[in-house]
């Protein structure tokens, strides 16, 4: 088996845990219920964060900031990995840019 994703510590945009329940032999009927109310959670779920949003700055680019602030308190620390401390930060610049430019 070839992972093509890394787990990493944060918030995932998706699940891909009907896909792996799929793999791993659970019966088709279960992981298609699976989907749908994985689907319907994620739904409303969006909608309870858009009827939460305070202001113009998204609920993501707020827990950016929070993780950040966090960072700078001391109270977390980046992996002692040159590159993934660049890849962190890359992600967050260019995520904060996206929603300024928005």
């Amino acid at each position: 088996m070839v992972w093509l994703y890394k787990l990493v510590e944060g918030v995932a945009p998706s699940s891909f845990g009907t896909h792996v329940a799929s793999l791993a032999g659970v019966p088709a009927s279960v992981v298609t219920r699976a989907e749908v109310v994985s689907e319907d959670f994620a739904r409303q779920f969006a909608a309870r964060l858009a009827n939460r949003r305070i202001g113009k700055i998204p609920v993501t680019t707020q827990a950016d900031f929070a993780f950040l602030a966090k960072l700078v308190e001391g109270k977390l620390r980046l992996d002692d990995d040159p590159m993934r401390r660049r890849e962190v930060l890359q992600i967050i610049k260019n995520g904060a840019l996206a929603q300024f430019k928005a």
